[in-house]
């Protein structure tokens, strides 16, 4: 089964309400930002769904005039006059004036369902509630365009339409009152702008801090936790997989706090305030818009459902594509030694369109569904329009209502038609937990909880039985003691189990079967770093960090003096394997520990330079020390020299001792020799 369908396969479990918790532990430490941005948050809702309203109250009362007058006799006239005192004004028994943006939505269907209104809008001039100067300066005009003007006692109303007509000075003068208080509107509504600016950047400061905040700490925890893992967990995860899971995993989970999740809370909270308005301004026109909004939320459902997978794929094969790259970065050599650059382009080209085709599955959900909602939502405003329009018309609806019900169509769809790219982030940042989840549940090794501080090390296997996946046997039933300051040494064919040992004495593997014991306590009691500060290794395949050999001590002019080298060492960057082996080599003997592992440490330096750190490591008497060599050459001064052939001590003793028991030992000297030899005569 591929690893796609394995880590498919694993997704069927359910984690989301054990990552929620998880993901709240990080923010509950920074809830006090959390709070503040809320807040923010709540009023910068407040003060956009106040915006529209205001514009519906400048257009209905200031801009566009609200008062008809009947054509005909209205029954209720008289009930409403007492109702409704200043907005309705009577001018005979068969003809009143109606201010329509005072009545309730009850009357206005009354009067609309009557037929007495005339369509004409009227501009309407009481002078008794007007100041000596401002009345008389009204008188003037009327009396002056009496063709437009129709007095009843202190009422002087004319056609909107004819306004127009009069002399601008003249309107401005009529009109003033509205101006000015269209002026405060307009000031009000650059203040609430003003405010919506400085609370959102308020609130998008505070998210993206704490983001940041919560991005450190979670990043911090996962690669301690990493650090910690077993080693059989390394062997079964690339690199690149791993350091996708710090890097990007962590980016997408911050974004999804600071994009999607609190801004959520905003959307829902404008929508609601909008909802509320809507309802008070047109009932008909609000459940048309809700109807809308939940055909969409079913179609945000399905596209949902299919970005789930999608997604998931999409994770699974950037993770696969960066395991890859990184792979082949640090493998370039051999790539390139081998011709394998044709063959590796391939597998690239693979993984590449696995990952080209998941990005194609969910574009092509996101055309499908972006354009739809946009669709619908210029739907929505045709039908307000249209519906919205009629009742206008009919009076049912003033005209800044309507304006403000298209304003506030366009607020309810925008985080709908967001949807599509939150979803993006959610669905990235989701698969991203899941992932990092994954990682933060692995079991850590096994620590053990005894420190040892010792000078002198004394090292036992008991009946040792280890194998690296539960079937194949790698060592079998393995028993050997090495006592404080002794050499022994590990010897045997590639395969043999010699590496495993030093792995499970440094506790990167537990054994399965049997003990180890390290001055008689057994290993897995023993806290890890201590044991390893008892312990240095140095490994054939090495890694220094960092550019400078300063940061990997001893100095380098040290480690030329130290070994003979021909050369100082001076950087870290263009060091052959040989120079690495012996800056490593210096840092091991200048570390204070009991035992000392070298396993193949000196196989790339050259003979002349190897006997003299072999002279190095002869002086360590106190160290106990357990070398690992394929070239007898290097073991032959051992106090004791094992021999572990298939995975079992085969022989023991000194160097002539098993010469003299002439096994494998014997076998593999007499090799060596006949090279060594065959080697020489080609010099000559």
């Amino acid at each position: 089964m591929s690893t796609f369908n394995l880590e498919e396969k694993k997704r069927t479990t359910t984690y989301d309400l054990k990552i929620l918790r998880w993901m709240f532990g990080y923010i509950k430490p920074n809830r006090i930002f959390f709070i503040l941005a809320l807040i923010c948050m709540v009023i910068t809702a407040v003060l956009e769904v106040s915006i529209p309203y205001l514009t519906k109250t400048a257009v209905d009362n200031y801009i566009y005039p609200s008062w008809a007058k009947t054509e005909k006799p209205y029954k209720d006239i008289d009930k409403l006059h007492s109702s409704y005192s200043d907005g309705i004004i009577k001018l005979n028994d068969n003809e009143v004036l109606v201010d329509m943006s005072v009545l309730k939505s009850i009357d206005k269907t009354n009067f609309q369902k009557s037929g007495v209104l005339s369509e004409t809008k009227y501009i309407v001039f009481d002078t008794d509630k007007l100041n000596n100067e401002k009345r008389i300066q009204l008188e003037k005009i009327f009396k002056t365009n009496t063709q437009f003007f129709t007095n009843q006692g202190s009422v002087h109303y004319a056609k909107f339409s004819d306004i127009g007509k009069l002399p601008k000075s003249d309107i401005k003068l009529l009109r003033s009152e509205s101006m000015d208080s269209l002026k405060k509107i307009v000031v009000v509504i650059f203040l609430l702008l003003l405010g919506v600016f400085i609370f959102t950047t308020t609130y998008t400061y505070l998210l993206f801090y704490s983001g940041h905040k919560i991005m450190h700490s979670i990043r911090m925890d996962a690669f301690t936790h990493i650090l910690k893992l077993p080693q059989p967990y390394f062997d079964k995860n690339p690199v690149g997989r791993l350091s996708t899971r710090v890097t990007n995993d962590v980016n997408a989970i911050n974004e999804m706090y600071t994009s999607v999740a609190v801004q959520f809370i905003k959307d829902l909270l404008v929508i609601t305030g909008i909802v509320i308005i809507m309802f008070s301004l047109d009932k008909e026109l609000t459940f048309i818009i809700l109807g809308l909004t939940a055909f969409l939320g079913f179609v945000a459902y399905l596209f949902r459902m299919r970005l789930k997978t999608v997604f998931r794929n999409i994770r699974i094969t950037i993770g696969k594509l960066n395991a890859f790259v990184q792979e082949s970065i640090q493998g370039i050599v051999l790539i390139k030694l081998y011709g394998k650059e044709a063959q590796n382009f391939s597998r690239f080209k693979d993984i590449n369109r696995e990952n080209y085709n998941a990005n194609m599955s969910q574009l092509w959900a996101y055309v499908m569904f972006r354009p739809f909602i946009e669709y619908v939502s210029i739907l929505g405003s045709g039908l307000i329009l249209w519906y919205g329009g009629f009742n206008v018309i009919q009076y049912t609806l003033s005209l800044g209502s309507l304006i403000a019900f298209l304003y506030y169509v366009r607020m309810i769809f925008k985080p709908i038609q967001e949807l599509s790219e939150r979803y993006n982030i959610f669905q990235s940042a989701a698969a991203a937990s899941e992932n990092l989840y994954d990682v933060i549940i692995e079991e850590a090794e096994p620590v053990g909880g005894k420190i040892i501080n010792t000078e002198s090390a004394t090292l036992e296997f008991k009946n040792v039985w280890f194998s690296y996946n539960n079937r194949d046997w790698v060592l079998k039933d393995v028993s050997f003691k090495i006592n404080p300051g002794e050499s022994v040494a590990l010897v045997g064919l590639t395969g043999s189990g010699k590496s495993t040992i030093v792995n499970l004495i440094l506790k990167f593997y537990k054994a399965h079967r049997g003990e180890i014991l390290f001055n008689g306590e057994n290993i897995n009691n023993i806290d890890n770093k201590s044991l390893r500060e008892n312990i240095t290794a140095v490994f054939q395949d090495l890694f220094l960090f960092g550019k400078d050999v300063s940061e990997n001590r001893p100095d380098a002019q040290e480690v030329k003096s130290k070994f003979g080298l021909a050369h100082s060492i001076d950087r870290a960057d263009h060091l052959s394997s040989g120079e690495t082996q012996i800056v490593s080599l210096a840092k091991a003997l200048s570390k204070k520990s009991s035992l000392l592992i070298l396993d193949e440490a000196t196989s790339h330096i050259d003979a002349d330079i190897e006997k003299n750190i072999q002279d190095s490591i002869k002086h360590s008497k106190n160290r106990t020390r357990l070398i690992i060599a394929h070239r007898l050459s290097n073991v032959r001064g051992a106090d004791k020299i094992l021999v572990i052939h298939k995975g079992e001590i085969n022989e023991s003793g000194n160097h002539y001792e098993l010469l003299e028991k002439r096994g494998i030992y014997h076998t593999l000297h007499n090799f060596q020799k006949e090279i060594q030899k065959v080697s020489s005569t080609h010099r000559n």
